[in-house]
């Protein structure tokens, strides 16, 4: 009996980790100039709904402080803009998301995280729409770094549940910041791009594995 409990107990916390695994993934991105990625226009993210952007700032070691700082140290601000902002690389065409400004933060590089969700709970919280393109540009704050990196993101996947209710809907409008959204049926570029997807942080072969031998232990069990 008790073997039989541990193994249920193992077939709960697999399933449990896979469904986590399958909600949501990280997708990492290092925002400096040495990603050959950033420099050109095309660069593209595929995310799904609910999953997670991590923006890595560029970071330098405390040796490196000194002459680094003074040089080449890079810093950037970073704007979610609209598309003819993101083909321009203007700022003014967006507005700012956030400030690398650093290079020197103790133990690791700052790291800030977009959720790709379609409702938000906080009145200054940002929605995105499944079937959507949203856009990243970065100026450098001081005369170093690349002079534009840039990065468009699209929002695929949306579940079966969030399907249906789409079904029974009309598109909504492309939403920048909070209660400002642009009709932007000229601007949104309805040409799928060629999609290069990130590293996602899941890990759903471990979780197979552990599915796996679980169920070889009840089977164990009842056959004994």
């Amino acid at each position: 009996m008790a073997l039989a409990a541990f193994s249920l107990s193992l077939v709960t916390l697999a399933l449990t980790n896979l469904h986590l695994s399958r909600a949501s993934n990280r997708h990492a991105v290092y925002w400096n100039s040495s990603n050959l990625l950033l420099r050109r226009e095309g660069y593209t993210v595929q995310v799904s709904v609910n999953d997670y952007l991590d923006i890595y700032c560029p970071h330098y070691n405390t040796s490196q402080r000194g002459t680094l700082e003074r040089v080449i140290a890079e810093q950037y601000i970073l704007y979610m803009v609209s598309y003819r902002g993101y083909r321009t690389c203007d700022p003014q065409l967006g507005f700012k998301r956030w400030e690398c400004n650093r290079p020197h933060a103790p133990h690791a590089p700052i790291k800030f995280s977009e959720k790709f969700q379609r409702y938000s709970a906080f009145s200054l919280g940002y929605e995105f729409n499944v079937g959507q393109e949203y856009y990243y540009i970065s100026t450098p704050t001081h005369h170093h770094g690349h002079s534009c990196l840039r990065l468009r993101v699209f929002v695929c996947c949306s579940t079966v549940s969030q399907a249906d209710d789409d079904s029974s809907q009309t598109s909504p409008d492309y939403t920048v910041r909070p209660n400002i959204k642009i009709h932007n049926i000229d601007e949104f570029n309805p040409e799928v791009p060629k999609l290069e997807k990130s590293v996602s942080g899941s890990s759903p072969s471990r979780d197979r594995l552990l599915l796996t031998v679980a169920m070889l232990l009840v089977s164990a069990v009842l056959l004994s």
